[in-house]
């Protein structure tokens, strides 16, 4: 009797572990579906005059920033006679393309006891190449050279005076190699459009990050007719033409002295097309899509402080192979 208790307890402690053993075969994950985007994104970025300064300390050679202290954000008229005006241009705007290359998997589900299809772990690698910061500036230098006065004595003078405008813009460029992870929950794949929404998450370092450096130079001679001022003897934006003068150009760029870094968080947001619904096609496993990835962009340069820069991603055409 005693034996008979043995052998059922043994024979249903194997049969226990032979079903736990079947249970362990199931991976927690399966990787179901490759695919490939191409995108741009724009963010947002801080171009203040703070923000210049901080991003002159960040380069290897800051010589090439000149000192904006002075300049004004509406002063940009010109006046005659003698006068030095600034002004300047905050522009928030920037963007870059992308090209990612992801790998989705699938969740097990022991509840459920199958994988669940309406949902994806998705691993992520790509470059981006754009720009972000861009501050541009702008230097009036004018003087007094001559005056004319007309022989009949009833033309009023005529004053020409030098001018000399230079235009300054940096824009800061990078190109960067980048790693992402985002969990996505899919409405019924089986049918053939579903769409899909998530979050993510992504790390994005620079390979090369520089500053580039525009230069504009034009001088010329402005005339300016007393007696054509414009009423309440305001020349402002007035004045009687000019010679042609001249215009020079140069270019430069500077590194930033440590690797430009981002991380950002994002909503992902796609549609899904199936190219074919005939089961023994190739194309029944192929999806065309694309996607829209709202977040937050915490941009790091050097040791200078983080910046929270608002933040919208587009992946403007992607293939999608699953199995």
């Amino acid at each position: 009797m005693k034996k008979a208790i043995l052998f059922i307890s043994l024979a249903l402690f194997i049969g226990y572990l032979n079903a736990q053993e079947v249970k362990s075969k199931q991976p927690c994950f399966k990787v179901t579906s490759f695919s490939s985007t191409i995108g741009f994104a724009g963010a947002m970025t801080s171009n203040t005059e703070s923000d210049y300064y901080g991003l002159k300390g960040a380069v290897e050679n800051p010589d090439l920033f000149v000192d904006v202290s002075g300049f004004s954000s509406n002063n940009d008229y010109y006046h005659h006679g003698s006068s030095h005006n600034y002004s300047y241009d905050g522009n928030g705007g920037s963007g870059n393309g992308s090209f990612v290359f992801n790998l989705g998997l699938t969740p097990y589900s022991k509840k459920l006891g199958k994988y669940r299809d309406n949902r994806e772990l998705r691993f992520s690698v790509g470059s981006n190449f754009g720009s972000r910061n861009t501050f541009s500036y702008y230097d009036n230098i004018s003087f007094v050279i001559d005056t004319l006065q007309s022989i009949s004595g009833g033309g009023g003078n005529v004053y020409a005076d030098s001018s000399i405008n230079n235009y300054y813009t940096y824009t800061l460029n990078f190109s960067s190699i980048n790693f992402g992870l985002s969990y996505m929950f899919k409405t019924d794949v089986k049918r053939r459009v579903h769409f899909y929404a998530g979050v993510g998450v992504n790390y994005d370092i620079a390979l090369k990050s520089t500053v580039d450096v525009d230069h504009d130079t034009y001088k010329s001679v402005i005339y300016y007719n007393e007696n054509q001022n414009p009423p309440g003897d305001d020349d402002t934006y007035y004045y009687n033409g000019y010679n042609n003068g001249s215009y020079s150009y140069n270019s430069s760029s500077t590194n930033l002295t440590k690797p430009m870094q981002f991380v950002r968080f994002y909503i992902p947001t796609g549609l899904k097309f199936r190219l074919s619904n005939k089961p023994t096609s190739f194309f029944n496993n192929v999806d065309l899509y694309t996607e829209m990835n709202p977040g937050v962009e915490l941009q790091i340069i050097g040791d200078d402080k983080t910046y929270a820069n608002p933040y919208f991603g587009v992946a403007f055409i992607g293939f999608n192979y699953h199995w």
